[in-house]
């Protein structure tokens, strides 16, 4: 009589769950090893020899540390993808949004998925570096471009500008487009970003063609927006001739408004007239007394017992860029907080630098720094105002018109700052009044360049002035607004 054959019985199943039915239900699947294994003689006994197996173990190892290709698949039909879909995407945007690097969304999602891992969506982020750039090139990048062509096709005019941005050895060209919307007001968009072999005008000028006819845009163009330099308007008399303005006009056969930047207007403005100045270089003398203490730790050291001294806090000092237009007003302010500590010490080095030092014994290098101070006050606040986001050119024009007018009265009434005057007062009874003298010739002739170079680049702007009857109409709609939502406010609270 035949021995009876074992079968792979559903206890089998559960005891072990690394088996399945197999071809027959004389023998097992291997779900390991993905090998069948029979059962008809011993059993489980079959099972447990497979498993001892030198094959079934290194199979077992590699699984564990090994993941499985249907785990890098998203399947479409469940629940949630969209939100995931959406968090990922809300990763790539932000990383732009802040300048991050790509390399730092390896680690991001991993780090999400640690913090968050009661999360369902948090689990399954996969969105490193990789991934990131393909959602950025390819969904956002592409979604964002869509979205400002359909609201440009509602616009009936716009204006474009560019400039140049060296990265390292590339030359890259951003493109704007600015217009006004009903709903939103000024807007200002990214439409492309190009590299360029070199910054001539005709490659600039082409750039800027191709982007206003890939999108169709030519007949809503009425205004080139650029850095008032020759490539782009030719000089401060709009020449005709080999540059971006004439280049559009010629080619889109319609007359332009061509803008220069306001920003450059007023710091080269600043610079020409404190330029005139007989006595000191303001921009040499704060870049030296910063490079003097920047990397020194002596030096600082020795800085913060003479602050203590004379009883000052001490700051660390600012440095200055000539290409920053905000950076000097601070850079002087932090150096006239820290003034008597300053002078006590480069007074008290054996070899300090000879024009820092001579800057120092000059009895008016307090006073220059203050006047040069109370000027820049002036050209600092409206240039902070000029480069708020949405600013129309009407708002800039007028405010180029209110620092004319301010330089004009200075000059009519011989302003001094009240702290000058003090200082002078202090000379002057020390027997100095020829010095002093001097100095107020040149505080009027610091008035006076100033005043003639901003008139000489701002009067291409001139053309804007009759609209600024609209400013006025909008300061008295929002001054109604304001008080008719007061007296709402004050209606209910009495209510």
């Amino acid at each position: 009589m035949s021995k009876r054959k074992c079968k792979f019985s559903n206890k089998l199943e559960v005891k072990y769950p690394a088996f399945t039915i197999g071809r027959n239900e004389y023998e097992a699947k291997c779900c390991i090893c993905d090998s069948y294994v029979s059962v008809a003689n011993k059993g489980s006994s079959d099972l447990t020899a497979h498993i001892e197996t030198t094959k079934h173990k290194k199979r077992l190892i590699e699984s564990s540390t090994s993941r499985k290709v249907s785990d890098f698949l998203i399947n479409k039909n469940l629940t949630g993808s969209l939100k995931i879909w959406a968090s990922e995407g809300a990763l790539s945007f932000h990383t732009v949004k802040h300048h991050n690097s790509y390399k730092s969304m390896d680690c991001t999602p991993a780090l999400i998925r640690q913090m968050c891992d009661d999360s369902d969506i948090a689990k399954k982020l996969s969105c490193a570096r990789t991934k990131t750039e393909a959602i950025i090139d390819h969904v956002l990048s592409p979604h964002s471009i869509d979205v400002v062509i359909s609201a440009l096709s509602n616009v009936p005019y716009l204006s474009i500008c560019t400039d140049g941005s060296n990265h390292g050895s590339t030359k890259m060209f951003p493109v704007l487009v600015q217009y006004f919307e009903a709903s939103n007001g000024i807007q200002v968009k990214l439409l492309d970003l190009k590299n360029t072999p070199n910054e001539k005008s005709e490659t600039i000028s082409e750039l800027l063609i191709q982007t206003l006819n890939k999108y169709k845009l030519g007949d809503k163009c009425i205004a080139f927006v650029g850095d008032n330099t020759n490539t782009n308007f030719g000089g401060i008399n709009r020449k005709e001739g080999c540059n971006i303005f004439t280049n559009l006009k010629n080619n889109l056969n319609q007359e332009l408004v061509g803008i220069g930047c306001p920003a450059h207007i007023l710091h080269n403005s600043i610079h020409h007239g404190v330029d005139q100045l007989d006595n000191i270089d303001i921009d040499s003398i704060v870049l030296k007394i910063f490079n003097y203490f920047s990397i020194y730790t002596v030096r600082t050291e020795k800085l913060k017992e003479f602050c203590d001294f004379v009883n000052i806090n001490y700051r660390n000092l600012l440095y200055h860029s000539k290409t920053r237009w905000l950076s000097l007003f601070p850079a002087i302010n932090r150096i006239l907080q820290m003034y008597p500590s300053l002078k006590s010490f480069f007074l008290s080095e054996k070899q300090p630098p000879k024009a820092i030092k001579s800057f120092f014994e000059n009895d008016f290098s307090e006073i220059y720094l203050w006047f040069i101070h109370s000027l820049m006050y002036i050209f600092h606040k409206k240039m902070e105002l000029i480069e708020a986001e949405k600013n129309s050119i009407i708002e800039v024009t007028y405010i180029l018109d209110t620092i004319m007018n301010i330089l004009q009265e200075r000059y009519d009434a011989k302003f001094i700052p009240l702290k000058v005057k003090e200082l002078l007062t202090i000379l002057r009874n020390n027997g100095q009044d020829t010095a002093c003298e001097k100095f107020l010739e040149d505080v009027l002739r610091v008035y006076a360049s100033s005043l003639e170079y901003l008139k000489k680049w701002s009067h291409t702007l001139s053309d804007f002035k009759v609209h600024l009857l609209v400013l006025v109409i909008t300061c008295v709609a929002r001054v109604v607004q304001g008080l008719q939502h007061s007296s709402v406010v004050e209606f209910q609270h009495r209510g």
